[in-house]
C-alpha cells in the first residue's frame, strides 16, 4: 500500500498528476512528527492530538526530568491513540541545554534541545520500527 508522503501538494492531485508516496514506516515516521509539532488544539475535532512540548516551551519553572515525564507521557498517548498501526510503543525524551557561543563572549545563546525516540513494533507484522529525531526548543539568550 502507497501513502502521501508529506507535504501534499495539492496542485499535483487538482491536474491529474500523480502525488509523491511513501512506504507506510515513513508515513508513519511523517505522522509522528505531526504529533510532535502539533500544539493541543491546533487539529480541529482533536484537541488531544499533540504534545506537550509547546505548553512547556518557554517554562523555566518545570525540573528538566519532570519536563521529560511530561512530554513522554503526551506522545505516548498521541501514538497509542492516533497511530494505529503501531503497537507496544515506547517513547524516550532527554531535554539538554545548548550553548552557542557567538563571536564573542558578550553574545551567548541558550537554547534546549530535545531527543525524542520512539519504539515500537508494526501492528501487521511484528516488525520493529524506530523514529528518532532532535528538536530545538526555547531559545534564551543571555
Amino acid at each position: 500500500m502507497n501513502y502521501l508522503k508529506l507535504p501534499i501538494d495539492f496542485s499535483e492531485i487538482l491536474t491529474n498528476k500523480s502525488a509523491d508516496r511513501c512506504s507506510k514506516v515513513e508515513s508513519i515516521a511523517q505522522h509522528i512528527m505531526m504529533m510532535i509539532t502539533s500544539r493541543y488544539g491546533e487539529v480541529v475535532g482533536r484537541d488531544d492530538f499533540g504534545s506537550q512540548i509547546w505548553e512547556l516551551e518557554f517554562s523555566q519553572l518545570v525540573r528538566i526530568k519532570d519536563w521529560e515525564e511530561r512530554v513522554e507521557y503526551s506522545l505516548t498517548e498521541a501514538i497509542k491513540k492516533y497511530e494505529f498501526r503501531l503497537k507496544d510503543i515506547k517513547v524516550s525524551v532527554v531535554l539538554s541545554e545548548v550553548d552557542d557561543n557567538l563571536s564573542n563572549n558578550e553574545n551567548t545563546q541558550i537554547r534546549r534541545k530535545s531527543q525524542i525516540s520512539v519504539k515500537a513494533k508494526l501492528l501487521e507484522n511484528d516488525m520493529d520500527f524506530n523514529f528518532s529525531t532532535l528538536i530545538y526548543i526555547s531559545p534564551l539568550s543571555q
